[in-house]
């Protein structure tokens, strides 16, 4: 029915947009974690301001959120295309966000925890290949960008509907888009850029001040 496409989607785009890094930052510090660091409200930015224990909560927080809006598209019977498209519609409201001015995080979290309910082998698949090219190169946004990519290559080697492998393709392009910054930094040759490193590089850095606080 028609109804529950729409719900699906407006749903898993709401649950996007609770944006976990923001509101964490936000409670413990007062400040705002997008004019922090890279500017990001993901998880590796909250690492760089809470420490471990910050990456982490967001990490999960951001998974959970990702896993509830597939999970929402199964409670609904809501057609393969349509779950597809919830996948998106969670990393849309991650890294657009209504509330918060459209300035949110990189969606992967919560696009890990979609795919995870979605189809676990893409996920799975995805992930070892994050873990093996990491392994060999120690270059973790290199790493994660190709992996983003294996993606729609995934679904099409486990010969899911077309439909699917157009919908992770714009996911995959959106992803990217969102890194765009890191992927410029890889282009010119940086060996460290903001994306290298899970946690960041152990200091935050005021925007505004450019003034740099080391923890």
């Amino acid at each position: 029915m028609l109804w529950k496409n729409v719900l699906a989607v407006l749903l898993s785009y709401g649950l996007g947009c609770l944006v976990s890094g923001y509101y964490l930052v936000r409670w413990k510090t007062g400040q705002d974690i997008r004019t922090l660091g890279s500017g990001s409200a993901g998880a590796r930015n909250v690492g760089r301001l809470l420490g471990k224990w910050g990456f982490w909560t967001v990490l999960a927080a951001d998974i959970l959120r990702g896993a509830a809006a597939s999970s929402v598209a199964w409670v609904l019977g809501v057609p393969t295309p349509v779950k597809t498209f919830c996948i998106l519609a969670a990393a849309v409201g991650h890294i657009f966000p209504i509330q918060l001015g459209f300035r949110g995080g990189k969606g992967l979290g919560v696009s890990l925890g979609a795919l995870l309910v979605f189809d676990w082998r893409i996920a799975v698949g995805s992930f070892l290949v994050c873990a093996v090219l990491y392994f060999l190169s120690r270059r973790y946004m290199l790493s994660g960008m190709i992996s983003v990519l294996t993606v729609p290559a995934f679904s099409v080697l486990l010969g899911l509907p077309i439909s699917t492998t157009g919908i992770l393709t714009v996911w995959a392009a959106l992803i990217l888009l969102a890194h765009r910054k890191n992927l410029i930094a890889l282009y010119a040759g940086k060996n460290s850029s903001e994306g290298d490193g899970a946690y960041g590089d152990g200091e935050k850095r005021d925007r505004n001040s450019d003034r740099r606080i080391h923890l």
